[in-house]
Order: structure tokens, then sequence, then C-alpha cells
């Protein structure tokens, strides 16, 4: 398969234009140095690279590289959209260029993580099948007997791994149960904990970003999973959004109502060790939660439209570059123990 051209662009930004080394654009890539050599020796063959760089995608590049140095991302795509273009049409496209780029990053042996939503489904969608390879895909969030079948995080894991060619690690529990000790009786559970077991091994995780403000815009919210009362109580205790459900605050702290204590899904020790956790949003109004997720160490790679890379930029710009309670000159510690 051909590598796509955004690929393509983005290596040679780094290289030629930025002067990284290979070995630094391969970490930051999550690919090794034999392959950023091979894949620069291709945009050298293909004409992308001759006296400067020509492509279709410096001014989504330029947003990219602005993106990832104000947010200290790993990397980044971000999908040039018309403002007038529908939502669904948004969501397509990016997905659309997603699936190009963890296609790109999957390689034989790898452990993949997926979570749910209409989002990470439109992205498994999209992704092409090929000819099987040796990676596991792994359930990293319960079910949500709420949400349409296909959104649902096991059905999302069951196709990405019909795709690659493999069976579905899945994690047989609700995402959210009725009381703490539920979940933990479930947690103990030889099925439950097997699947667990492969969250250490995860090289590339995919999530949804959800908000909760300025408007409501999350899978987990609309399902019905989370009840009035409970919505209610987690607005009030600063939530702006939802990442492999858990919901923060602006600031990327877990917001930990009732409902945390309810939730079965990775945990935040395991999340943080992940080389390359990627997070999916469209639509500007998920900027804030776009923001915590990433503040939060949830994820470390977005993809996104350019909308949405404009609304984070322009959301950072506002607050100064600074966590909510900061001043200049001062820190706070986002981390969740």
């Amino acid at each position: 398969m051909a590598t796509p051209l955004k690929v393509l662009a983005k290596l040679c930004h780094y290289y030629y234009r930025d002067q990284w080394t290979m070995a630094e654009i391969g970490k930051r890539m999550g690919m090794s140095r034999h392959r950023v050599g091979r894949l620069l020796k291709e945009a050298q063959e293909t004409g992308v690279v001759r006296i400067e760089i020509r492509t279709p995608f410096d001014q989504e590049t330029a947003l990219e590289h602005r993106l990832e140095s104000a947010l200290g991302l790993k990397t980044s795509v971000v999908v040039d959209v018309n403002d007038l273009a529908e939502p669904r049409q948004i969501k397509t496209r990016t997905c659309a260029a997603g699936a190009e780029f963890v296609q790109q990053l999957i390689q034989q042996g790898n452990t993949i993580g997926i979570g749910w939503g209409s989002t990470t489904f439109e992205l498994v969608n999209q992704i092409q099948a090929n000819s099987p390879v040796d990676v596991t895909v792994v359930q990293i969030t319960g079910g949500n007997k709420w949400l349409s079948a296909q959104f649902d995080c096991r059905e999302v894991t069951r196709r990405l791994a019909e795709k690659l060619g493999v069976e579905p690690v899945l994690l047989h529990a609700p995402g959210i149960v009725d009381t703490p000790e539920t979940r933990d009786i479930l947690l103990k559970e030889s099925a439950i904990a097997d699947t667990f077991r492969h969250f250490d091994a995860i090289d590339i995780a995919v999530v949804g970003i959800g908000s909760l403000v300025p408007d409501r815009s999350s899978t987990l919210i609309a399902s019905g999973y989370i009840d009035a009362d409970e919505l209610e109580t987690l607005i009030e205790a600063g939530a702006v959004g939802d990442v492999f459900s858990y919901f923060i605050d602006e600031g990327g702290e877990i917001v930990r109502t009732d409902l945390y204590d309810r939730s079965i899904t990775i945990g935040i020790d395991h999340l943080r060790r992940v080389p390359t956790s990627i997070g999916i949003a469209t639509g500007a109004v998920k900027a804030k939660a776009v923001v915590a997720a990433v503040r939060g160490g949830f994820v470390n790679t977005l993809i996104v439209d350019s909308l949405l890379a404009e609304a984070v930029l322009a959301e950072l710009a506002a607050k100064g570059n600074r966590r909510p309670g900061e001043t200049a000159g001062t820190g706070r510690d986002a981390a969740v123990t």
C-alpha cells in the first residue's frame, strides 16, 4: 500500500525544515529510524522532495506544528475543513485522514487499545482491510448497553480486529456498574482480569473525546448512560469533557464523583505508559475538552479538524497557555493518583 502523501509531507517537514534527526522523527511518529529513512527516500522518489517541499498540506502542516508546540504533543493530524461544512462531513473527512495515519503507525507485534464512541467507530470504519498482521486488538473501556451497537466499544474493537485479520480481546463488563462493590467484584473475575493484563503491553490507544461545555457533544452523555442528576453533579464539580470513560476538568484532573468508583476502564497509570495515545475529535465546541485531555496526560497525539485546532489554540491563548488556577511563574501538578 502506497504511503499517504500527508505522512510523507510531515516527515519531510520534520527532516528538511526542522532539521530533526531520523531517530527524533521516529520517536515522535512511533516508527523505527530505518522506516523513517525508507519513507524519506520514497518522498524523494515520488517527487515530494525536490529543492523544496511541495504538497497541498502546507497550511495543515503549519497548524499541526503550532498545535504540537502549544500542547507538547508527540504528533498530530489536522484536517483542513470548510467552516460551512456539515458536522457529519467534517467527521468523515477527519476520520479518513486519521485512519491513514493510524494504519501507518501499526507495526507487527503491536498491541492496540480501542475506546468507544461514534468518532472512534468512524475512524475504524475508514481503515482499509489488509492481509492479516501479527497484532493484538484489545477493548480498553467497558461496554455501554444504551449505545447503538455499532458505537459500543465491544463492536468497535471487534470491527478493527476483523479488518486486521485477528481475534479481538474483549472486556466482558459494562463501562459503569451500579455500585463500587459490584465493580470490585467484577475486576476479580478471571475473564476481566485476563483482559486487563493486556493493558501493560499497549503500544497504541485510540479514543474519542467528548465535551460537556460549552455544548454537550459526548457519546457517553448522548447515550443516556449518565442520568440528569449525575450530569448536573459532574458539571457542578467542574467537568468539561470525557475521555476513556473518565470525566475531567479544565486542568485535566479527574472529577471524582460517585461515577469514578463505578467505572470499569483502563487505569490512569496504564494510559500514561502508552507510547502513542491518540485522541480523535471534531467540532470547535470540543476545544476545552481536548485541551483538558492532553493536559491530564490521557492523550499525547491528536487527530482533529482545522476548526477545532484553531479553537484549541484560541483557548490556550485566552488563558495564556496556563492551567486554570495557575499564575505566571507557578505550576500545578496535574497527575492523577
